[in-house]
């Protein structure tokens, strides 16, 4: 792997770049911190599914949308054919490696986004992605819990309600580790490979990625303090619909192999997004 890092970054510069770190990679891809003349950049190298699985040119048209509106950093060079990407460093931690956050400042991140006006040239269509991510799994024959059913059932059953909400730009995966506190105390996103025109409260659930009452919180303060009990429902209900999708992207990854490739025990990742999803089913019961 390493060799083919300098590879990449003597393509970039055209010169000889150096390795600083390894970054801890998500399901999606590989990054380091490298640095050319002292300056330091982040490269991303995607797996080949995720290419399978994201517009490479849709993204890099996002991502100019988002640097444009100074909520992210300036990418320097973007392969579309191989998912490769280098983006300017941004000094500082993503809220995933940090002991605590300002969820205030999270919401406002967002709403920037969201209230900016403009818009992707592709809606995200998030229930035909799922019945995809779905029946990519079950081509591998795995045995579903015995809950999945009640889950998947509850999120279709409101499918109508979900896609009745006005769209507008997302980022579509804004969990913790997609999000870094500069040394400034400034807040940014970062990897933009499902960024489309969405729910804005689709956004919000991504970031309950982790534990689910981070959501709610951050949904609790993108309101101001005062969601109604509709914006609940929707929360919890894309909270669902997130945690299955992962699961069922986690399967495919581990009957593919990828566990392999990327260090993860992917059925463990698979169960702890089924979890997560049982949570936030007691969740959407309790709303009042």
């Amino acid at each position: 792997m390493e060799k083919e890092v300098l590879d990449i970054l003597n393509e970039v510069f055209k010169g000889e770049g150096q390795i600083v770190k390894p970054l801890v990679g998500g399901m999606m891809n590989k990054s380091f911190i490298v640095e050319y003349y002292q300056e330091k950049y982040v490269l991303y190298i995607s797996t080949k599914q995720a290419n399978e699985m994201v517009d490479r040119q849709l993204e890099k048209d996002n991502q100019r949308i988002i640097i444009d509106l100074g909520l992210t950093s300036d990418n320097i060079y973007f392969d579309v054919n191989r998912g490769i990407k280098v983006n300017t460093y941004i000094e500082g931690s993503s809220l995933d490696k940090l002991d605590s956050y300002d969820s205030k400042k999270v919401a406002d991140l967002l709403k920037k986004m969201h209230e900016s006006g403009k818009l992707s040239r592709a809606d995200y269509h998030p229930f035909d992605r799922f019945i995809a991510y779905e029946n990519e799994a079950q081509e591998f024959g795995h045995d579903f819990e015995e809950e999945y059913p009640m889950l998947r059932k509850e999120i279709f059953d409101n499918k109508e309600f979900l896609e009745s909400q006005k769209l507008v730009l997302c980022h579509n995966d804004a969990q913790k580790s997609n999000i870094v506190k500069d040394i400034n105390g400034n807040y940014f996103l970062i990897d933009f490979e499902f960024m489309a025109n969405n729910d804005p409260i689709y956004d919000i659930a991504t970031f309950g990625n982790g534990k689910v009452s981070e959501g709610y919180e951050l949904l609790v303060d993108y309101y101001n303090g005062k969601p109604t009990i509709e914006e609940k429902k929707r929360y919890y209900l894309w909270r669902i619909f997130v945690s299955l999708q992962w699961h069922n992207v986690a399967i495919t990854k581990h009957f593919r192999g990828e566990g392999k490739v990327h260090g993860f025990d992917f059925l463990k990742v698979a169960e702890f997004f089924f979890n997560n999803a049982m949570d936030a089913y007691k969740g959407l019961k309790e709303v009042k």
